[in-house]
């Protein structure tokens, strides 16, 4: 029973390690449409639109077929907006389904002035563009666009954009990569090196 549970362990253990996080080159972006406005500084990107009642604006990033498991940003809005903005931010499948989290609940408003970080995976359709029950992996783009509630001219900012994703293959255009696992075995115990730090198959860290 010891054994079966240390190579579960062992299993788990390689599976995480397996997991990298890849950073967005935010330079690297795509115009969702024509009314967006964009400009990088110090590792900030701002886009700026210009938007009529539940119009939709911002910027994409192609992904190269990751199998994504968790998305991390920081946003913000320019403090000026005074009604409801919706932030949409969306995975699209392979299949054109672009899923969001409504659970996040993100608007780019007035009291959104100051950077907040989110981190999550996307699980709900967006706007009906899928009738699968969820995701057709791999996914293919990851998107940031302001829907607002009014016809709105103002801006959102984000930064830090990271994802979680699994396997070894590089996977985005002109994305950081992180150097994957080596296993090595070390006075008979299997460990696993990543980034200069050592682990065992539990998954913990060995000094």
């Amino acid at each position: 029973m010891k054994k079966s549970l240390l190579i579960i362990a062992a299993m788990f253990a390689a599976v995480c390690l397996n997991a990298r996080v890849i950073n967005i080159d935010l330079s690297s972006y795509e115009l969702i449409d024509e009314n967006t406005v964009v400009a990088i500084d110090n590792g900030e990107l701002t886009a700026t639109y210009d938007l009529e009642s539940w119009g939709a604006g911002g910027v994409k990033y192609a992904l190269n077929d990751l199998e994504v498991t968790n998305l991390s940003f920081d946003y913000k809005s320019d403090g000026t907006i005074e009604s409801w903005v919706s932030f949409l931010v969306y995975l699209e499948d392979s299949e054109g389904g672009q899923w969001y989290s409504s659970a996040a609940d993100l608007s780019i408003s007035s009291w959104n002035a100051e950077w907040e970080s989110k981190s999550f995976m996307p699980s709900d359709v967006l706007w009906g563009s899928s009738s699968a029950a969820s995701p057709v992996l791999p996914f293919k783009v990851l998107g940031f666009m302001a829907n607002p509630e009014n016809a709105t001219s103002a801006a959102f900012s984000i930064r830090n954009v990271s994802l979680t994703v699994e396997g070894d293959e590089t996977g985005v255009e002109q994305i950081s990569n992180e150097a994957k696992a080596t296993k090595v075995i070390r006075n008979g115990q299997v460990l696993f090196v990543r980034d200069g730090r050592t682990f065992n198959a539990l998954g913990a860290e060995v000094k």
